[in-house]
């Protein structure tokens, strides 16, 4: 063990400001090359399109006690990041149009927890410090020091670790889940009590429900919320490399095992690991995961030895497990395993009366994100979003809102800028269909208002209704109108 002196010394070392590359940029730390030993089989992925860059960095960090993946191309990254977990992504900035610069924008959304190195061969300051702006890490320039590389993966890490271990519970683990229909009220009601238990959570419902979005507030909310939230999806990968990334492996045990690699389930020990689609695990992984959940243990790939790990396990599937038991595809012990407590997911349908605050909370997020300047959404937008049948869910809304603020020429999203799909709904009901009761009053207030140019006082006449019964009404459906706009609606944002 490391004396005290030692210790603060490395300290002092990982503390003060390093100059490189450029005279005017400066690096946020350095850890000494020893250091680097303590995050041995800490997860990193290298995005380079050089095959000779990849196979140096790879070789000398692995000898390092790294473990390393490759990609080379963002779309190869992208496919590895919603496979596996990374603690660290190495990436060439000049990697296609903007690739690496594109890389890092996705993680800084997506997972903000990982840590990102950029590499470029241009030594530009404006290349630099726009990569910094973005949140990368460091910014190294090829050729690339194995020193200096060395050094910075390991202050990356040590970032990464002091982060999580600061970060006390979220002050609300719920806060991406937006809306305020009694279907989401009751779903997040249930939610907060499984988070405070340790027990296997079965989460169902159609694509695009938000089920992930589920699986990482129980993690945010529960008592492992500092350690590691692991998500992988059972059908990304093939049946020869579920086992391994699941597990683990070791090094010859099997051609391409070059050296020992540490599954998910270890990596996220003490944490939560989020498996989606599990209904497409093979059968004889099926009895593996079955195993898993009855011992706690895991056996890597090649290894005569069994270990214990510590997890929560959060499963995910838009199919009926309880069919695909019947049909001979699913066990029915592991059924039984995984849905110790189900969460079934409320589909867009099944509470329309969050269209409004979704549509307008995407709306500035992606104006924000595609710096418009689009603030709002007007009545006839709104009538067709909110008529929409939806069957991609809040997905589809999502992709929906996106295109509309990219296309949209002024500060108000109108029909003209949204999906053919979406318009070719009519915005009233039409006979024989069957629509919710909400969703027929939102519709028939919002054309009364239309008609009568946005008046509350005329639009309650009409209605026969109180002013106060509509103002409630246009509350809970989340819609104000702004006098002297006719025809315009602004939709408050919901946090």
């Amino acid at each position: 063990m490391p004396n005290r002196e030692s210790l603060d010394a490395r300290r002092n070392v990982a503390n003060r400001s390093r100059w490189k590359g450029f005279g005017m940029f400066r690096t946020r730390g350095v850890a000494a090359r020893n250091a680097g030993r303590l995050e041995a089989l800490a997860r990193i992925l290298l995005v380079d399109g050089d095959a000779g860059v990849r196979r140096d960095v790879t070789a000398h960090l692995r000898a390092a006690g790294y473990e390393v993946e490759t990609a080379a191309s963002t779309d190869e990254a992208a496919g590895a990041r919603h496979a596996r977990g990374f603690d660290l992504v190495i990436a060439d900035a000049g990697l296609g149009a903007e690739g690496g610069l594109e890389l890092l924008r996705e993680l800084r959304r997506g997972s903000p927890g990982t840590e990102v190195v950029l590499t470029s061969g241009s030594r530009s300051v404006e290349h630099a410090v726009q990569a910094m702006q973005l949140g990368a890490s460091d910014y190294l320039c090829k050729p690339i020091d194995m020193a200096q590389l060395e050094q910075v993966v390991a202050a990356a890490l040590g970032r990464r670790r002091e982060g999580a271990a600061a970060r006390g519970p979220a002050a609300d683990p719920f806060e991406a889940i937006v809306g305020t229909s009694r279907a989401l009220r009751e779903l997040v009601d249930l939610v907060r009590r499984v988070a405070e238990t340790d027990s296997t959570v079965l989460v169902t419902g159609e694509t695009g429900t938000g089920k992930e979005l589920v699986g990482r507030a129980i993690h945010r909310a529960s008592r492992r919320h500092t350690q590691e939230f692991c998500a992988v999806n059972s059908a990304a990968l093939p049946e020869s490399l579920l086992e391994s990334e699941l597990f683990g492996h070791r090094k010859g045990s099997f051609t391409g095992a070059t050296a020992h690699k540490k599954g998910l389930f270890e990596h996220a020990d003490r944490g939560t690991v989020f498996l989606d689609e599990v209904a497409e695990m093979p059968l004889a992984m099926q009895a593996k995961l079955l195993r898993f959940l009855q011992t706690g243990e895991i056996r890597p790939v090649g290894s005569e030895r069994t270990r214990c790990v510590d997890i929560r396990l959060v499963a995910a599937t838009n199919k009926d497990l309880e069919a695909e038991v019947e049909a001979g595809r699913f066990r029915e012990d592991l059924f039984y395993r995984l849905a110790v407590i189900p969460i079934q997911m409320p589909s867009l349908r099944d509470r329309s009366e969050d269209i409004p605050l979704l549509a307008s909370h995407f709306l500035d997020v992606f104006a924000r994100k595609l710096s418009k300047p689009v603030k709002a959404i007007d009545a006839a937008a709104l009538e067709r979003l909110c008529a929409h049948s939806w069957p991609g869910n809040v997905r589809e809304l999502e992709n929906c809102m996106e295109r509309a603020v990219a296309l949209c020429k002024g500060e108000t999203v109108g029909p003209e800028v949204l999906p053919a799909r979406v318009l070719k709904r009519p915005a009233q009901v039409l006979p024989g269909e069957l629509e919710s009761l909400e969703v027929v009053e939102r519709i028939h207030i919002l054309n009364t208002l239309e008609k009568v140019g946005w008046n509350r006082k005329r639009a309650a006449e009409v209605l026969r209704i109180s002013t106060t019964t509509l103002w409630r009404r246009l509350k809970d459906f989340g819609i104000e109108g702004p006098v002297g706009s006719r025809g315009r609606m602004d939709v408050g944002v919901t946090q």
